[in-house]
């Protein structure tokens, strides 16, 4: 080889080797350019802001990166979500989680949110609000169990206003019920109650101003129908009694009365003595009492409940009927019954409950507690029909004691106390207690 071609071998080799220093300075700095970029997008990554990092792993062409920075988006919109959720931020934590669709079950997380926001509107009396949201909830976990004791809060409530006589307040929260047990007819009560104030009655309790004497416990008046005590401290917590004397519906002394109120501590409840029981005119009977028990509420600032209705011998069947004529005609139940040794022993059954006011008496709970002297004989089919129709009925056999005395011993052993709340039911030798179901052998 000429040394011409040396020469030019050589130069042409050591352009090669330039080039080539040349190609691997220009990859190098591509690469370092490369790492740059990753380390800034890692740097994003690691400084929270996601966005921005997702971009750059995506122009580098790395797609399990940018997922990641979705994926602890998400989480920490998840946990934010949860934070709204414990600073009881509901709403805004309910639509956090609905965004987060099915990222680790948030969407399951949104009921959640509407239970703790029924919660609250529970617990700020924001009873309607929280109805609507509980029934939406279904069967949500502790949804049915919240929704009941709101429900019984505020029927609680309502309550209190009713027998404080605030009417309007009182419509308003059986109003927000609507037909949560009895609330339609607590409803209808108190409006009929404002109509009573506004209009009165012709024939007021206090009749003239000889009407009332003062007892010391309370004041006794006088109206056409009857008698009338109005314990002295009358309120919210007084209850009332309607006591139907026996006899073929003749004017009859009430001698028990003053067992009731002159000899004892009397009952805090408003308490009518009928002259007459009504025998043979029980509905317009009952309509009456109802009227005067209603006016003397009125007037003294009660709302009539807890009632107990007495009758003895043919009273009782009486106090029977009217259990069911005034629970139907003005909604107000009476809790009790007590019957004194009916008239023949339930045997004129053209005066006693038909099916149908058995019924009423059953819904609305009414306890038939008939004491009876012993030994002697029932027509037990009067009996039966009550309890067919699924009333608490109990027979009270009284050991000693005769037709009259069964009254004045269950004034004395406190039975009248027992069905007006004050006191347990009396236990004693004297009395044998028989409660009745369909398959009872009955004490006759």
């Amino acid at each position: 080889m000429s040394k011409t071609a040396i020469i030019i071998l050589v130069a042409a080799l050591s352009l090669l080797v330039v080039a080539a220093v040349i190609v691997g300075g220009v990859r190098h700095r591509e690469e370092l350019q490369i790492q740059q970029a990753v380390d800034a997008a890692e740097a994003l990554y690691a400084a929270g802001d996601y966005d921005a990092a997702r971009e750059a792993f995506l122009s580098l062409e790395m797609p399990e990166r940018a997922a990641d920075c979705v994926t602890q988006k998400r989480k920490l919109a998840l946990a934010a979500a949860e934070k709204l959720l414990a600073e009881g931020n509901f709403l805004d934590a309910r639509e956090a989680f609905l965004a987060l669709g099915d990222f680790e079950n948030a969407a399951e997380r949104v009921p959640a949110c509407d239970f703790a926001r029924a919660e609250s509107l529970v617990e700020n009396e924001r009873y309607t609000e929280a109805f609507a949201l509980l029934e939406e909830l279904g069967e949500y976990p502790g949804a049915r169990e919240l929704s009941g004791q709101a429900h019984e809060d505020l029927y609680a409530k309502a309550m209190e206003e009713t027998l404080a006589c605030r009417m309007d307040t009182a419509i308003e929260l059986w109003n927000e019920l609507g037909d949560y047990r009895d609330s339609e007819n607590l409803r209808a009560r108190c409006q009929e109650r404002i109509v009573h104030m506004v209009e009165g009655t012709d024939e007021p309790v206090r009749y003239s101003e000889f009407a009332g004497t003062d007892l010391g416990t309370g004041t006794l008046y006088w109206h056409r129908v009857g008698q009338i005590f109005v314990p002295r401290d009358a309120g919210p917590e007084t209850r009332c009694l309607i006591f139907f004397p026996g006899g073929f519906d003749e004017s009859l002394p009430n001698a028990y009365m003053g067992e009731m109120i002159y000899d004892r501590d009397p009952p805090n409840a408003i308490m009518l003595f009928v002259h007459a029981n009504g025998l043979y005119d029980i509905e317009d009977k009952a309509e009456d009492c109802y009227r005067v028990l209603e006016q003397a509420g009125i007037e003294n600032d009660v709302f009539l409940h807890g009632l107990v209705l007495c009758g003895a011998s043919n009273g009782a069947y009486t106090a029977s009927r009217a259990a069911a004529l005034i629970r139907e005609n003005h909604g107000l139940p009476a809790d009790a019954v007590l019957t004194f040794d009916a008239g023949n022993h339930w045997a004129m059954l053209q005066y006693f409950l038909t099916p149908e006011e058995c019924d009423v008496t059953a819904k609305a709970g009414t306890r038939f507690m008939l004491l009876e002297e012993a030994g002697i004989g029932m027509n037990v089919r009067a009996i039966e029909l009550l309890v067919a129709h699924g009333n608490d009925v109990t027979v009270a056999r009284c050991a000693e004691d005769g037709h009259e005395q069964i009254i004045y011993d269950a004034i004395r052993y406190g039975m009248i106390d027992w069905a007006l709340g004050r006191g347990e039911l009396p236990q004693n030798s004297n009395y044998a207690y028989y409660p009745l179901d369909p398959s009872s052998t009955y004490p006759v």
